[in-house]
């Protein structure tokens, strides 16, 4: 399997390119210790990977489950379930893989054959679907360094960033370091989950 499908499945809220953090903070817990693992010693103020946007959901489906009269409130119980929709999510990110390598390739040929009959730009198909080709500008940055200083001539170094995995990379280190969190950023305890799969 692609491994960047694996990492979304080990981390299905990871940080992604929208405005929304994926994550909320637990302003009324207790600063949590890590106690094991390469981050042992440090305590920090606890968090969920959830965004914001989608935790009524969980919480509404975690109350729905434990309403349940069948349900086992037992960690091997939680983890066996855990393991199950992890293999199922496999499944489906890799079915979902395929059909996306598929709709490229044909997409690609689409493409060319519309330039081939006549530079179409749409179709309207017997089912009422309708397919729609058309071209816009689309940046690629070719050397970081020069785009960077053309952004500070723009006046846009409040909107420069670093990605959010290399920032989150970087806290790790100082924090392995003892160092404080950079200005403006605060660190939490974030659970993590990892799935190594058996024989089944």
């Amino acid at each position: 399997m692609d491994p960047d499908l694996i990492d979304a499945l080990d981390d299905p809220f990871k940080q992604d390119d929208e405005d929304e953090v994926a994550a909320i903070a637990l302003p009324d817990a207790p600063p949590f210790r890590i106690t094991k693992g390469k981050y042992k010693g440090l305590v920090l103020p606890r968090m969920i990977g959830v965004k914001p946007s989608y935790l009524d959901k969980v919480v509404a489906l975690r109350r729905e489950i434990e309403r349940d009269p069948d349900y086992a409130q037992h960690a091997s119980v939680l983890a066996s379930a855990y393991a199950d929709l992890r293999r199922e999510a496999e499944e489906a990110t890799a079915a979902l893989s395929e059909i996306k390598l598929r709709l490229a390739a044909v997409m690609l040929m689409m493409i060319d054959q519309f330039e081939v009959e006549g530079d179409i730009s749409t179709l309207g198909l017997a089912n009422g679907d309708s397919v729609r080709v058309h071209h816009e500008p689309h940046l690629i940055v070719e050397d970081k360094e020069q785009f960077r200083l053309w952004c500070i001539e723009q006046r846009l170094e409040r909107d420069m960033v670093l990605p959010w995995a290399k920032a989150n990379k970087l806290l790790k280190e100082m924090k392995l370091a003892g160092e404080p969190n950079p200005p403006g950023g605060q660190c939490y305890a974030r659970p993590k989950v990892t799935f190594s799969k058996g024989e089944k």
